[in-house]
């Protein structure tokens, strides 16, 4: 497999994909159906070309408010072919290179960022800062510092044993969140396919008809089907995680959340440009000028809104339009749903959060509280998994985290529908200025009986189908087991409950359930291979900021761009930095860390210098001992059926706990900049050791 990672260090992006691209080709005769060696090609014309119709750039993507769509990089011929995905994998076309050898995972990837960029020709002397023009800007020698723009788009190509990083949904940006979009749309686009597995009903419907509560395989199974489901994210968005929802963060104020944000602003209804417009053309009547200005006023700056109720009173009450009403087959309210749910996939009509008849709060209606922090540290403190998790078979047994939170935030985010009136009618208008009765008419008794019989309707649904959706259900999905995960906000929830399951393993490595080798069906996984998630290949963390740097050349220094911290992310336990996939070094070093020192040298004090974050020590390797070949770096992944241990040589990670001195900073400021030095076994700095992939700050709940 050709790898020209250190010989093509110098120059150009360009000229070093040029030169991957010859190194594979290794003289090989074929002339590519008639275009030749493509990659000598003048660069307009390589943006152009075509091989058997296929573009090998594609196009540039149209900018969106809503994101979406895959990356320039994916739908590019030239992409396709060196990884060997359709049509380059063997059916219609062999991949590339033809004649020649296959590039490395590391090159192939080198050759995406420089398409996502926009194929820029020549970046000798321009300065990596343009960050209104590219998501991520790479790292790039500047006299032995690096500069990176937009660092925390966390574009990284995750390695052979580095975990996924499942973040707080309210820390991810627009990029991360209209990734995560796109994935979903992606398996509701398979809902038509009965019968593929992959499909959003299908995968909903492993809830309904497997589903472990109120006993110690509820934390267990729950995480295999996170993971399966994750799973099946990736298949559509390579590395697509599911972000965890802790609903005890400020902006929720737990203590008086019918005040606070209800639920993520991610999960919340808006309305994107082209929905806009598309709706004002769909309204019959058509809406005044005023009005469809007023509509396109919720684009920018973007309004959300909590629930269909409150999106429905907006426009009553605020834009002036009234030619609809609650009845389902009601041509201007579907419209209006059409559009909320083209703008953002994660919002669902069938909820109503926060919503309890005669405008309630949760604890007023249904007598449960939201959960606040003080709970959790409660539930954490227990020692035993029979009271954390749940009990066996021959100790039944609710567990704490099954009921508040985890139920609680079932009835939280299901609500009860405004708009329903028993048993199975709806209102004839919108009451935007007091809450709906449940049953105007209704007997005292009656209507008791009637609230006390709320329920998800499962009978002759058919879930996630337009005429579904319009629904005027009495509840909302989340409020049943059975309808729970046709709800998108079902995935961070329990993505948070798994997330502090995992918090409770590491303070109680002993505490595991009783009976661990049951089967958690519909797989055939059992309790024991749920205890780990390290195994799955994910971990937690509130937010992560990754500095792409490249391995083509040594550094002796470290310099990131000032890295804003959201004030959500302020509040972290844990600050980490990393280096990711620093090869063996052939001397022993030690890596100083500075944070708001960017002009920190071998000579400046780390005593009682409060910019001063710690150090990490590397074991060097010393000369190679062995033939050619012996100590070069090892591809990125093992050749099929290579049983062997992992190559002595294999680059691994390092991890420097920053926590006091990134609390020291944010204490005064918002940002934090990192500075890196590279120190020999002379107190001196070294400039030509250590080579790495990357640096990142992980700020962990």
């Amino acid at each position: 497999m050709a790898n020209v990672s250190a010989e093509a260090g110098t120059g150009s992006r360009y000229t070093r994909v040029k030169a991957i691209l010859e190194a594979a080709a290794a003289g090989g005769a074929s002339d590519y159906g008639g275009l030749g060696r493509f990659w000598d090609l003048p660069l307009d014309a390589l943006v152009e070309a075509k091989v058997f119709g296929v573009r090998l750039i594609a196009p540039a993507a149209q900018a969106s408010c809503c994101g979406g769509g895959e990356s320039r990089s994916a739908g590019s011929g030239l992409i396709q072919a060196l990884r060997g995905t359709p049509p380059f994998d063997g059916n219609r076309f062999p991949p590339f290179m033809w004649g020649g050898s296959r590039v490395a995972e590391a090159d192939i990837a080198f050759i995406a960022d420089w398409i996502d960029d926009g194929c820029p020709p020549d970046e000798s002397g321009r300065t990596p800062l343009d960050i209104t023009v590219r998501e991520v800007t790479r790292g790039k020698v500047i006299d032995l510092e690096f500069a990176v723009a937009d660092a925390d788009a966390r574009r990284y190509a995750y390695r052979d044993g580095e975990p996924r990083q499942r973040a707080n949904l309210d820390c991810l940006t627009e990029l991360e969140l209209d990734a995560l979009r796109t994935a979903f749309r992606k398996i509701y686009d398979l809902d038509k396919y009965e019968d593929d597995r992959r499909s959003y009903n299908n995968q909903a419907l492993i809830h309904q008809n497997h589903c472990q509560h109120g006993w110690e395989r509820f934390l267990p199974w729950h995480r295999a089907y996170l993971y399966e489901f994750e799973q099946n994210l990736q298949d559509f968005v390579k590395d697509i995680m599911v972000p965890y929802w802790d609903w005890t963060m400020p902006q929720y104020r737990p203590h008086e959340p019918e005040k606070g944000w209800i639920i993520p602003k991610a999960f919340q209804a808006m309305l994107c440009e082209k929905e806009a417009e598309g709706l004002i053309a769909a309204l019959s009547p058509r809406p005044t000028p005023m009005q469809a200005e007023a509509f396109r006023g919720l684009v920018e700056p973007r309004q959300y809104f909590v629930s269909l109720h409150a999106f429905f009173c907006y426009v009553i009450n605020t834009i002036g339009y009234t030619e609809f009403t609650p009845d389902p087959n009601n041509a201007n309210r579907q419209a209006m749903i059409n559009a909320l749910l083209m703008s953002n996939s994660l919002w669902y009509p069938l909820r109503y959060p926060a919503e309890y008849e005669g405008g309630q709060t949760i604890n007023q209606r249904i007598h449960y509280h939201y959960p606040t922090a003080e709970d959790i540290d409660q539930i954490l403190s227990l020692n035993n998994f029979r009271d954390f998790g749940g009990g066996n078979v021959y100790n039944a047994s609710f567990g704490f985290l099954d009921q508040n939170p985890h139920n609680t935030m079932h009835i939280w985010t299901g609500g009860q529908n405004p708009e329903f009136v028993a048993p199975n009618s709806f209102l004839p208008a919108y009451a935007c200025e007091r809450p709906a009765p449940i049953n105007p008419g209704a007997p005292p008794g009656q209507a008791l009986a009637e609230r006390r019989n709320f329920a998800a309707t499962v009978k002759d649904r058919k879930f996630h189908s337009k005429s579904d959706l319009y629904s005027q259900p009495a509840v909302g999905d989340m409020f049943s087991n059975l309808t729970a995960s046709y709800d998108p906000v079902f995935w961070p929830i329990h993505v948070n409950v798994d997330r502090l399951w995992w918090e409770w393993q590491t303070q109680n490595p002993s505490g595991v359930p009783y009976d661990l080798d049951s089967v958690l069906s519909p797989w055939s996984y059992t309790i024991r291979d749920m205890l780990d998630i390290s195994r799955f290949g994910y971990e937690y963390v509130r937010c992560s900021f990754f500095m792409p740097v490249g391995m083509e050349a040594p550094i002796g220094r470290f310099v990131s761009a000032p890295l804003k911290i959201d004030p959500k992310a302020r509040d972290f336990k844990k600050a980490e930095i990393r280096m990711h996939w620093v090869p063996q070094l052939a001397r022993s070093c030690f890596v100083r860390a500075f944070l708001n020192q960017p002009g920190a040298d071998a000579s400046t004090p780390v005593r009682d210098n409060p910019h001063y974050a710690g150090y990490l020590a590397i074991f060097g390797h010393g000369e190679c001992y062995g033939g050619p070949g012996h100590c070069e770096l090892p591809p990125p992944r093992s050749r099929p059926f290579d049983q062997r241990p992992r190559h002595h040589n294999t680059p691994r990670n390092h991890r420097l706990d920053v926590t006091a001195a990134a609390r020291r900073m944010l204490h005064t400021g918002e940002e934090v900049q990192i500075t890196l030095l590279v120190i020999g076994i002379d107190y001196r700095e070294e400039r030509d050791l250590l080579r790495l992939e990357g640096v990142s700050l992980n700020l962990l709940d």
